[in-house]
């Protein structure tokens, strides 16, 4: 029989033999046991579930997710006020109503009461990319916080890029807490996953794309490099911002000059300033007056 342990090792008595012990002795520990690790126990299961599952929420994330027929099924907690956004999602996907304490285990954090089961995501190559022949691209260069990654995609798609370049390594996973801070950009735009930016910048390159790094020591500001051409705007990380060898392999670097003590943007601000000064360049029509050429 196994023996049962009951206290510090130094206490005497600390191992008996389950039969010397009264019944509900002997199941108490256990049961008392089990029922901590319940709670524990089912996150676990749960999350296990839903990583198989690809999950994302926020309404919308879930809707343009929807909107690009990726959902299989939608998740919404009971209850739920009027939302325009809810309408169309129960046009557009199978709805399963469930209480929001479940909704809140399937996809914690702020899910807005709503979460969706997707199809699994496109995967692109860089040169099904460039075969788009695309006018405005964005590359992420060790984007490691989820809703930097996010942002920055979402100010991408705002700005009209046609897709992003993403490395495999060192770099935040396109989770449902990116997706929900793209609001939905994650799924409408092409992303193409990379071994490394230092050889995918080449590459762009050879495709007739100009490749320019934000860099708070860049030698042009940025309203004075022509976005007006095809470019690929490339954003470094927080802390040591774009790395060496993709600035040496790019072909401008572009600052933003600030005024305050504080040195730069950070990564997710610096993109959508510079992804606008894009979006002003070719709606004016103007073209800087100092260029590199």
């Amino acid at each position: 029989m196994q023996a049962l342990h009951l206290g510090p090792r130094n206490e005497p008595g600390f191992t008996r033999d389950l039969r010397e012990q009264p019944a509900d002795r002997v199941q108490a520990p256990f049961v008392d046991a089990a029922c901590e690790q319940l709670p524990r126990l089912r996150h676990e299961v749960c999350n296990h579930a839903i990583s198989l599952r690809q999950l994302i929420y926020g309404r919308n994330a879930v809707l343009e997710a929807a909107r690009a027929g990726r959902v299989v099924k939608v998740y919404q907690a009971a209850g739920l006020g009027h939302d325009a956004r809810l309408e169309e999602l129960a046009k557009l996907a199978r709805i399963e109503v469930v209480p929001a304490d479940k909704l809140d285990v399937m996809a914690p954090g702020v899910n807005q009461g709503v979460a969706a089961e997707l199809k699994p995501r496109r995967d692109w190559t860089l040169k099904q990319l460039l075969d788009t022949n695309p006018s405005l691209l964005v590359a992420l260069d060790s984007i490691m916080d989820p809703q930097n990654l996010g942002a920055i995609l979402r100010s991408a798609e705002v700005a009209g890029a046609e897709g992003a370049i993403i490395p495999e390594h060192r770099s935040a996973p396109l989770s449902p807490a990116a997706v929900k801070a793209s609001s939905g950009a994650a799924e409408l735009m092409p992303i193409a996953r990379v071994s490394g930016l230092p050889s995918a910048i080449p590459e762009v390159k050879r495709a007739g794309i100009w490749c320019v790094a934000l860099d708070p020591r860049g030698e042009l500001a940025a309203w004075e490099f022509d976005f007006t051409q095809r470019v690929c705007v490339v954003v470094g990380g927080e802390g040591a911002g774009v790395h060496r060898l993709v600035k040496e392999r790019c072909d401008a670097r572009v600052r933003l000059p600030v005024a305050g003590h504080i040195a730069s943007f950070n990564a997710s601000a610096a993109a959508a300033a510079a992804l606008y000064e894009v979006l002003r360049q070719r709606a004016s029509g103007k073209t800087p007056s100092k260029t590199l050429s």
